[in-house]
């Protein structure tokens, strides 16, 4: 059968191959001649006598218009070529792997979301894909259009054919672009003055036979004396890949006591059920699951055995999840005067992907109650979640997995779009102005299909129907079945003025100013059907807990200026051949949060010789609460945490009355703890949040000697550090507050379940809503080399062009407080580590490529490194780390054009090696880190690209 599937895929990738080749050359020749000039051969040289002018732009990390592209900010440019040798279609997958970015982030291959979580924040499923710079998150992390902001900072949605590089700058950026830039900015540079046309077929698969992608591009545009106009479309489709197609997903693996096992989710087909003492006693153990029969008689059970009797989800689980986009941009410019100019984008992107979910666990906790007179309950006791009224024998939990309602499929619907448009001229000798005009909405609709109606489960139960045996009562019970629809709407309202120039001349050149002024306005909106409305009161709606959900809606504006000075100190100096002071400041105020914010910059450029540039920026950094930290109703998770009351004496206890409320003495605890939690917005519970503060602070050297043709380099010392950090207040971080101290502002979320209760001292409920609490830094350096050797002969015979660049990232620390200034909080260094909450924070992470090119073939080698890390708790029983290995991931391109037919190939393979992803155990997705780690294995892939 594998022999038999090899043939299959190499058959597939051979099609592919020949079929895309066979396309474009007939497409060539039915489009053009082959006498026909390529775009490039007809542009006109200027006269080798013409004195040059040099242009300024605008650098990324600056408002100042610059002729030198190295400044104080070290940017690193991902350009048009780099990111098409990838042969990636989406630019998520491209930009994700670049050694800078680390932690946790969406991407393709996040499949789950723990069931259908009805939050506006839900996204695993979605396509998406985002960046976090430094590992401090995706929403410190600042994503831009040409110095703009998104209205949706999901990259895959921007139709890579419409970009023409990536700037990615690694420092705090607040002064220049507001909230947000904290880790720093990722700036896309769109293409202009684009002539003729272009189409691109790409397509691709693994060496497992599945996982197919497959798209296409297409470019048109023209350029006069008063015009430029470039448009485009772009269409991308990638297979879903279930878990189980790979031997490390097969299973849903634990590591318990030092020992690896199969296991899973407690919630099983044969349900768990909790004994009266008397039968307890009788089993002995305090929990039951079927065993035989249809569970009518008591001999049908037997004890459950945690960790043993378990479900696996993983065959419930995309490696890489279903996907399609379509979308579409038009760029244009027109000169309205000599000096004025009017400027339009627009893009579009439609995106429908889904995730998949075993079938739904539920029971009691749900709302559902199976009568001791149910003529199938041999128990005697009637389950519920609470004790009825009445029925002294009710209260005892029961828990199954309803396998006859079908798996549970997350589908996502996505449309984007975004305007930006204004006008834009000069005036004097050296000054430029922008007004510029922002629109963007993006609407997204989440639908959780085969969730389960409790009414109508119950309504099935009352009528008869056994749950405890499915396998004969499935139709019945498999008939609530119902598809639930979340909406979330935002949008993004901004105007913009600024004005840049020179003010006067200093004996080291102009003085160099820019200024300007912003307002803008966004909005969100978050729709929950009837029947998922959750009632914080019982954690239950009419359908599965899971599912349970609240509206959210709200609006934020901001109204802010900012201003920036390069000051030249120095130049032509022994030891100084230039030095230059830059300056900026941005003062913010924003409508959710009470007062106004300003921060400054201080940038040193030194050039002690020309080959060598010294830079130092130390600059003010903040983050404004966003709409969904603001305005989240209440949700329902489950996060693993720590109970700091079990095995306590009563004097021990009565240490701690706040925090272990309603527990009895040497109370075992309840197992492995997820409990609920009412994740929310700082305004459901009445918070206000206030704008987190920092400052960020590197220092580096550029090295470029003309001695030495074609090589620079760069060295980069970075620390960002944060205060007053927003984040949903995590569960364990409540517990540790109140338990340390019980006049702790904790103490109130925590709500225990009481003696009246079959279980008290369990935890119902714990509040997390988003707060400012917590410390946060990090610090490391940043290598960059690129070299482009001296062309050589070897024995007269030409090998070509190569060149060679490495970039690498060290993480030094990665310190957090959660809970800073709160008793019994502590600063834990999680740099080297992986972990659920900041995900992978490898000390090391590098990126070395090897380009040749000789006449029309070309080539590319791309080595990936990622550094060993410790995942925590990694032991499900002793909460013991494990040591993971490193990892190097090998790529390689080969292109050749054909010019009669003005024609391109590409073929490559991603992950030559066929290298495994390290594993980490209990973790939810497929056994390992799909925001680090590739989960597909070797892939092959093609592309044919037709100009004309």
């Amino acid at each position: 059968m594998k022999y038999q599937r090899k043939r299959i895929s190499r058959a597939i990738r051979a099609g592919l191959v020949m079929g895309m080749l066979a396309t474009a050359g007939i497409a060539a020749a039915a489009a053009q001649t082959p006498t026909a000039a390529a775009p490039a051969a007809t542009a006109k040289t200027p006269p080798k006598t013409q004195p040059k002018t040099l242009a300024t732009v605008v650098v990324t990390g600056s408002l100042i218009r610059r002729v030198d592209m190295a400044t104080a900010s070290p940017v690193t440019a991902l350009g048009r070529e780099s990111i098409t040798r990838t042969g990636k279609p989406i630019l998520g997958d491209v930009l994700q792997q670049l050694p800078m970015i680390s932690g946790n982030a969406t991407n393709t291959h996040n499949n789950t979301n723990g069931g259908g979580v009805a939050t506006p924040a839900t996204e695993a499923g979605d396509g998406a894909a985002r960046v976090s710079l430094r590992g401090l998150g995706t929403g410190r992390t600042l994503v831009l259009i040409d110095g703009q902001r998104m209205v949706n900072e999901d990259i895959n949605l921007i139709p890579q054919n419409m970009v023409q590089r990536v700037d990615v700058l690694a420092e705090g950026a607040s002064t220049t672009y507001g909230s947000d830039a904290v880790g720093g900015v990722v700036n896309f540079i769109l293409r202009r003055d684009f002539k003729g046309a272009e189409i691109s077929l790409n397509d691709g698969i693994s060496s497992h036979g599945d996982g197919q992608r497959r798209g296409f591009s297409l470019t048109m545009g023209n350029s006069g004396d008063r015009y430029s106009l470039v448009g485009g479309l772009d269409y991308n489709r990638y297979d879903a890949v279930p878990g189980p197609r790979r031997d490390f997903a097969t299973n849903q693996l634990f590591l318990a006591n030092g020992k690896v096992i199969v296991s899973g989710s407690r919630s099983i087909p044969t349900g768990e059920f909790q004994l009266p003492s008397a039968l307890a006693t009788r089993f002995g153990c305090p929990l039951a699951t079927l065993q035989t029969g249809n569970g009518t008689a008591l001999d049908n059970y037997r004890c459950f055995q945690p960790g043993v009797d378990a479900f696996s989800t993983l065959g419930f689980d995309y490696l890489q999840t279903q996907q399609q986009r379509t979308g579409g941009f038009l760029l244009g410019r027109y000169n309205l005067t000599p000096n004025v100019t009017a400027f339009l984008d627009v893009f579009y992107n439609h995106t429908d992907a889904a995730g998949l979910d075993p079938a739904a666990p539920v029971g009691t906790e749900d709302g559902l109650v199976i009568p001791a007179s149910a003529p199938f309950n041999p128990f005697g006791v009637t389950f519920s979640q609470n004790v009825i009224p009445g029925d002294p024998d009710s209260g005892y939990d029961f828990q199954t997995r309803l396998m006859s309602a079908g798996a549970r499929l997350h589908p996502y619907s996505t449309h984007t779009g975004q305007v930006i448009t204004g006008v834009r001229g000069g005036f004097g000798d050296s000054w430029n102005w922008n007004v510029t005009l922002d629109y963007g909405h993006t609407a997204r609709t989440q639908r959780d299909d085969n969730e389960l109606s409790i009414p109508a489960l119950q309504a099935a139960i009352d009528a008869g129907a056994n749950i405890f045996d499915e396998s004969a009562n499935g139709v019945a019970l498999g008939a609530g079945a119902v598809d639930a629809v979340y909406g979330k709407y935002q949008s993004l309202q901004q105007i913009q003025a600024s004005a840049n120039g020179d003010l006067w001349s200093l004996p080291a050149g102009p003085v160099q100013l820019a200024v300007g002024a912003l307002y803008r306005k966004d909005t969100m909106h978050y729709t929950v059907p009837a029947f998922a409305l959750l009632d914080p009161a019982t954690a239950n709606c009419a359908i599965l807990q899971e599912a349970c959900g609240s509206p959210g809606r709200g609006t934020d504006s901001v109204r802010e200026a900012f201003g920036e000075v390069l000051i030249p100190l120095l130049s032509g100096l022994p030891g100084a051949y230039s030095l230059n002071l830059d300056l900026g400041a941005r003062w913010s105020n924003y409508a959710s949060t009470p007062g106004s914010t300003t921060n400054k910059k201080v940038a040193l450029e030194w050039r002690p010789i020309q080959d060598l540039l010294v830079r130092g920026t130390i600059s003010q950094v903040f983050r404004a609460p966003n709409l969904d930290q603001l305005y989240d109703g209440r949700s329902i998770l489950n996060p693993t945490v720590t109970d700091p009351c079990v095995f306590l004496t009563a004097a021990e206890l009565a240490q701690h009355t706040a925090a272990c409320r309603f527990v009895p003495p040497n109370w075992a605890g309840s197992g492995t703890l997820q409990p609920d939690t009412y994740y929310s917005g700082a305004k459901a519970v009445g918070e206000q949040l206030r704008p987190e503060h920092g400052k960020s602070v590197d220092i580096g050297f550029v090295y470029q000697p003309r001695r030495v043709p074609g090589l620079n380099t760069s060295l980069d010392f970075w620390h960002i550090y944060l205060y007053d950090t927003l984040a949903p207040v995590a569960g364990t971080t409540v517990l540790n507050a109140c338990f340390a101290d019980n006049s702790s502002p904790f103490c109130p979320l925590i709500d225990r379940q009481s003696d009246a209760t079959r279980r008290p001292g369990r935890i119902f409920v714990i509040d997390t809503p988003v707060v400012n609490l917590g410390t946060l830094s990090t610090s490391g350096a940043d290598f960059t080399l690129n070299y482009a050797i001296p062309h050589f002969r070897v024995h007269g015979i030409d090998p070509g062009h190569f060149k060679v660049g490495l970039d690498t990232t060290y993480t030094s620390t990665f310190k957090n407080n959660a809970a800073a200034g709160l008793a019994g909080s502590q600063t834990l260094n999680y740099a080297g580590t992986l972990g659920a909450q900041f995900g992978n924070i490898a000390r090391w992470r590098a990126a070395l490529t090897v380009d040749w090119q000789r006449n029309q073939w070309d080539a590319q080698w791309r080595t990936r490194y990622i550094a060993p890390v410790t995942a925590l708790a990694a032991d499900s029983v002793t909460n013991a780390n494990l040591p993971m290995a490193s990892v190097v991931y090998t790529d390689l391109q080969v292109g050749y054009a054909v010019p009669t037919i003005h024609t391109r190939f590409d073929v490559g393979v991603d992950n030559l090696t066929d290298r495994k992803p390290p594993l980490w155990y209990q973790n939810g997705q497929v056994n390992t880190d799909t925001a680090t780690y590739d989960v597909m294995g070797r892939y092959y892939w093609a592309r044919a690209t037709l100009r004309f």
